[in-house]
Order: structure tokens, then C-alpha cells, then sequence
């Protein structure tokens, strides 16, 4: 089996660890447990995450906090590994027309949702359309996970599913592996968009149903007897492990560290990296999931004040030290980036030389863009103008501040002010959104390369705000190649170097989804967008 994730323990630093970390690459078959080696059925799981905000219908669900909870519950056609390798799990196999305009989807027979009513054709393919189209009479939006090419789902018998798309897209198929993609029950599809919002209604096939909930504070989900479909990917079959898993919300870093070495929880979401090392020789599982998808980056948009000098853009990429910033802020199991995409990507190209940390090339650059005079602060300044960039933290992006605090601190050497400015969730979108801010730490997660078309196309999220069609040819050279084939390594290759030749990102460290456990809890898996699953996960007695 392909393993899903890098765990650090005290019985696992080291030498190998290190070079597999730098590689961008899973342990093999390193695991979580530090206890007896057989599972043990029973047990109830406390894990502690940062937030559980309302609303569940599964285009509002599509954020890092719900999907922990969502993918025990929902399951997709699909199961992508950090290799980017698909595996079958309710399409049992699946087939591409010559053309790339149509798939064929070959259903399992075997599969019942939670409310006991089986999985078929017709179910699947009215799931795809609300993903792929929306449905406008109850308001729910299309979803971007599926590519914005689909055209039509139709059931041909209870077992196949025939899709067709307006034109080629070869992540179509990996896309479906997403967990904000999966197959829910007629019963909750056909409710409206309100009802379909609550908990209580979501009805999946997964290996856990829902129990019960204090709104934003706890969720309670407990196993299903009676479940047997797992994907090749897992590690056993038959119904999960765990009696129940309860989710407990805990917003501050410390409170949650706090509780798991007290035993009030036995897994936790993201902590400190400063406190990874001290967990870990204490006895900690540490679990780095590796995930395919763009590192921890500065999004710079060429069509914003100041950052609309690629020479700006530039000096900045080569002015800000990332080793520096893993050194300080994170620890030496993470690594500095290397290209736009994270090292685990298929396709990835070592593009760290052109990222080197060069001062000199930086004031080089700035003399040429005309910032030739300082100030009394040591700042660059033209026609009167002090070289000023406001750049924003991000809620979503692990250690953004201090990341842009370290910035501030390296770019000020070569006259840049990088001007702090705070986000959080309730004005992220906002801010992210306003064509005029110029800097952004930004953390992409995908299951192919296909979908940087969505992140970077002009059409769609846009987020480096291109106007120009700058980069729709590259991407879309990208989209109509299937991943594994030269003609696709040759062409994401491409797109790395041109998104860093115009400096429209920043790339500053490969990311990780970080979790922690008690000595007790094995077998928590991650998926290819770092997403856990309690599936195979067991407590030692």
C-alpha cells in the first residue's frame, strides 16, 4: 500500500527521515504507533480542531476545519494518494473517450448510504450534476473542485454513469478524489439548500454517521456496523476501528497542545512548529501530511501599485531568505521551497536557483526600477514616493505572521517596508478578493496540476489577478495533458519557470498538514491534500 504521510516519533528521527522530508516523499512504511502492533477494535477518539463553523452543505464545506469531520462521514468516486496516484473506491474502474470528452464510471454494487438506501447510477450522476452544474432553484453554486469543462452526468444502467465535458480536461478524474466532491444520499441532495446545511441531514456512505453537536463547539460521530467498502488505499476492511470519534473545538494553538498532554484528547490539529521537536521526544506521534499543491507562498500581483514593476517582484522573490524563515519560524523537518508547486507534486521541477537569496541582485533590480534614493530610515524612495507594500496575514496559512514579520525584517536590507495588515476569516475573502492588494501568503492544495487552472486562471479564482490571458495557454497546456506523460511534465515544467521568471509568487516553504497524537492513536491517514481519515486509526489499550 502507498503510505500518505511522514511521521515524526521518537523512534524515527534521523538521517532517513530528514532525506525523505527533502525529497518531498512519505516514509514507506513508517506508522503512527508507538504501542502493540495488532489493532484494537473499540475505543472513542477525542480530536481537537482549531474551528467548526455551521453550515454543511457540501459547496459550503469546502474548508480545511469541516473536512476533518466531513471525510468520515462522505466518500468519494475516488481516492488519491501524496503520489497523486488514483485508486477505485465507489467507481470500481473507470474509462476516457479518445476524444478526452467523455468517462465512463463503473460503480461498486455493494454500497448502502447511511440511511440504507444503495448507491446507485442515478444517485451518483444527479451528485455530479449539483457539483458540476449547481442547482439554481435552491441556490447552491457549482462547485469549483470539479472542472468548470463538465457538461452532463446520465445514469446508462444502476452501475454506470456516463459524464461528458465541453472540452478535454485530463484532472477530471482526480478531481473527483476530493473530499468537497463526495456522493451524498437522494435524501440530502433533494432537501433544500438550508435543510442540506444542517449535520443532521448529511447522509454519506461513510464509515461514521453522525451522532450529535453543540453548534461550533463539538461534534460526536460514531461507527457504522455495517460498513464494508473500503478503498484499496486503507489498510483493512470492514467497519472502522473506533467506536465514536468526538471533535471538540479549541481555538488557541496552546489550549489544544495543553489538553493533549493532559489526556483530555488524543489527536490534535496543528500545533506551534517551535513545539513539534519538544513533543516528539516527549513521546508524541508527530504526523507531517504531505500534500500535493503549491508551497507556503506570496502571492505578488502584477496589477497592483508598486508590485506592478516585475522588477519590484523581483527584487522581492530574491530578498527574502527562505531558509532563514524555516530556520526561525518553523524547524528543520520542514524545507524550503523550491519551485511554485510543493516538491511532493508530480511533475515538480528544482527550480531553487533561480530563488536564490541574493541581496545584492535585489538592489540591483531596484536601482534599475528607478528606486534609487533611501530616506533617513534606510528606505527606497522615487519621486517622493517611500517604497511601502502592504502585505496581509492569512487565517488559513500556518504561521503567516511571523512568516511576514521575518519578511519585513529581510527586506527592509535592501529598502523595501513591507506594511503589515491583519485578516482573519470573517475578512479574508474580502481582502484576498480587492485587485489592489498587492502581497498575499497564500497555501494551494490539489489532487492533479489541472487544477492550478483554477487557482491561477483568469477565469476562475485568478489569484495572482491577471488581465492579459498571462498564463491561460500554459495552464491550459497543463489541463489537456494527462498527469505521468512527457508532454504534461514538459508543459507544468513550463508553467513553474514562467509563474517565477514574473515573480507572481514568492515560493517560501514546502507545507505540511501537522497533526498530533498521544503514544496510544495509530493509524490516522492522510490523503493527497493532506485531509485525515479515522478509518484505520485504533487506540492501544
Amino acid at each position: 500500500m502507498t503510505r500518505r504521510r511522514s511521521i515524526l516519533s521518537a523512534a524515527a528521527i534521523g538521517a532517513t527521515l530528514t532525506s525523505l522530508l527533502l525529497s518531498g516523499c512519505a516514509t514507506g512504511q513508517s506508522t503512527a504507533s508507538q504501542g502493540s502492533d495488532a489493532p484494537v477494535q473499540g475505543g472513542d477518539l477525542v480530536h481537537a480542531v482549531t474551528a467548526i463553523a455551521d453550515g454543511w452543505q457540501q459547496q459550503q464545506s469546502n474548508n480545511w476545519h469541516k473536512s476533518q469531520v466531513w471525510t468520515q462521514l462522505v466518500e468519494t468516486l475516488v481516492y488519491v494518494d501524496s503520489t497523486g496516484e488514483v485508486h477505485p473506491w465507489l467507481a470500481e474502474s473507470w474509462a476516457e473517450s479518445e476524444d478526452g470528452l467523455q468517462y465512463t464510471l463503473k460503480l461498486r454494487d455493494d454500497v448502502t448510504f447511511s440511511d440504507g438506501t444503495p448507491l446507485t447510477a442515478d444517485v451518483v450522476a444527479k451528485n455530479l450534476e449539483v457539483l458540476g452544474l449547481g442547482d439554481e432553484s435552491k441556490g447552491i453554486t457549482r462547485s469549483p473542485i470539479v472542472p468548470g469543462e463538465f457538461a452532463s452526468a446520465e445514469a446508462v444502467d444502476d452501475t454506470t454513469v456516463l459524464v461528458t465535458l465541453s472540452s478535454p480536461n485530463r484532472g477530471f478524474i482526480p478531481s473527483l478524489g476530493f473530499f468537497a466532491a463526495g456522493i451524498l444520499g437522494e435524501s440530502t441532495i433533494d432537501l433544500p439548500l438550508e435543510e442540506q446545511a444542517k449535520l443532521e441531514n448529511v447522509v454519506g456512505t461513510g464509515p461514521f454517521v453522525f451522532e450529535s453537536q453543540v453548534p461550533e463547539r463539538e461534534i460526536v460521530v460514531t461507527k457504522r456496523d455495517d460498513y464494508d467498502w473500503a478503498s484499496e488505499a486503507f489498510d483493512h476492511e470492514g467497519p472502522a476501528y473506533l467506536d465514536s470519534i468526538t471533535f471538540n473545538v479549541l481555538e488557541e494553538d496552546s489550549a489544544r497542545q495543553g489538553a493533549l498532554e493532559a489526556g483530555q484528547v488524543d489527536s490534535v490539529h496543528f500545533v506551534q512548529p517551535s513545539e513539534e521537536q519538544r513533543l516528539s521526544d516527549d513521546g508524541f506521534n508527530v504526523i507531517y501530511g504531505e500534500y500535493l499543491g503549491t508551497p507556503i507562498n506570496f502571492v505578488l500581483r502584477p496589477h497592483a501599485a508598486i508590485t506592478d514593476d516585475v522588477k519590484v517582484r523581483q527584487a522581492i522573490q530574491h530578498g527574502v531568505d527562505r531558509q532563514e524563515i524555516v530556520d526561525t519560524v518553523f524547524n528543520s523537518n520542514w524545507k524550503p521551497a523550491t519551485s511554485s508547486v510543493q516538491a511532493a507534486t508530480p511533475g515538480w521541477v528544482d527550480l531553487s536557483e533561480n530563488l536564490a537569496f541574493d541581496q545584492d541582485l535585489s538592489n540591483t533590480l531596484l536601482d534599475e526600477s528607478g528606486w534609487t534614493e533611501t530616506d533617513s530610515d534606510g528606505y527606497r524612495v522615487k519621486d517622493g514616493t517611500r517604497l511601502t507594500i502592504p502585505a496581509y496575514t492569512s487565517p488559513f496559512v500556518n504561521g503567516s505572521g511571523q512568516i511576514l514579520e521575518l519578511a519585513k525584517q529581510q527586506l527592509k536590507a535592501v529598502g523595501i517596508e513591507l506594511e503589515i495588515r491583519q485578516s482573519d476569516a470573517s475578512t479574508y475573502s474580502d481582502i484576498f478578493a480587492a485587485g489592489g492588494t498587492p502581497i498575499f501568503p497564500v497555501a494551494n492544495s490539489f489532487l492533479d496540476a489541472t487544477t492550478l487552472r483554477q487557482y491561477w486562471g483568469q477565469d476562475y479564482t485568478n489569484q495572482f489577478q491577471l488581465k492579459n490571458g498571462e498564463l491561460e495557454e500554459q495552464l491550459l497546456g497543463v489541463s489537456e495533458t494527462a498527469n505521468g506523460t512527457d508532454e504534461r511534465a514538459a508543459n507544468l515544467a513550463e508553467l513553474q519557470e514562467t509563474v517565477l521568471e514574473e515573480a507572481y509568487t514568492v515560493p517560501l516553504v514546502d507545507n505540511y498538514q501537522v497533526f498530533v497524537t498521544s503514544p496510544n492513536v495509530s493509524g490516522i491517514e492522510t490523503n493527497a491534500v493532506g485531509r485525515p481519515y479515522f478509518y484505520d486509526t485504533w487506540l492501544a489499550q
